[in-house]
C-alpha cells in the first residue's frame, strides 16, 4: 500500500532550488510520487506560494510552467474547506498559513503524513497526522514502499 503523504510549500521549494543541505531528501520525496511509490497531496495555494517564490529566483514564465505541468503528473491537489479552514484559525498555531496548510491535509481521506522542512512550526499538530521532515520520512519508510 503506497502511502499517501501532503506536501508543504517548502518541501517543493528544497527540491526545485536545491536550497537546503537536504535538498536531496526533498527531491527524493517528490521522485518517490512520480514513481508511483507514495500518493502525493497539496493544495493549490502551495503550488501558487512555490510559483512566487520561483519567480523571485528569476526563472522564466515557461520554466515555472513546465515544472508546474510536470509537478501536477503526480500531485493531487485538494481543496481547503471552509471547514477546515475555520478550524485552522483557532488551532493555535503560530502560523495561520501553516496551520491551513495542516488542517486542509487533515481533511484528506486515507493521509498518513504531512511533509515539511519547517517541522518546529507544527508543535500543535495532533496524533491523527504525524508531521516529519522529508529525511525522517525517507529514514522511516526506506524499503516500506517510500
Amino acid at each position: 500500500m503506497a502511502y499517501k503523504v501532503f506536501i508543504d510549500t517548502n518541501v517543493f521549494l528544497d527540491a526545485y532550488l536545491e536550497r537546503t543541505a537536504d535538498w536531496k531528501d526533498a527531491e527524493a520525496v517528490l521522485q518517490s510520487a512520480a514513481l508511483e511509490q507514495i500518493t502525493l497531496f497539496t493544495s493549490a495555494n502551495n503550488l501558487v506560494n512555490t510559483i512566487y517564490a520561483l519567480q523571485k529566483q528569476n526563472l522564466t514564465a515557461g520554466e515555472i510552467i513546465d515544472l508546474m505541468e510536470l509537478t501536477l503528473t503526480y500531485t493531487q491537489l485538494v481543496n481547503t474547506s471552509n471547514a477546515a479552514f475555520r478550524q485552522a484559525l483557532r488551532a493555535g498555531f503560530k502560523d495561520l498559513e501553516d496551520a491551513v496548510q495542516y488542517h486542509t491535509a487533515l481533511e484528506v481521506k486515507g493521509i498518513d503524513y504531512f511533509i515539511t522542512a519547517n517541522i518546529k512550526d507544527y508543535i500543535k499538530a495532533t496524533v491523527q497526522l504525524p508531521v516529519l521532515t522529508p529525511k525522517q520520512f525517507i529514514l522511516r519508510h526506506k524499503g516500506k514502499g517510500a
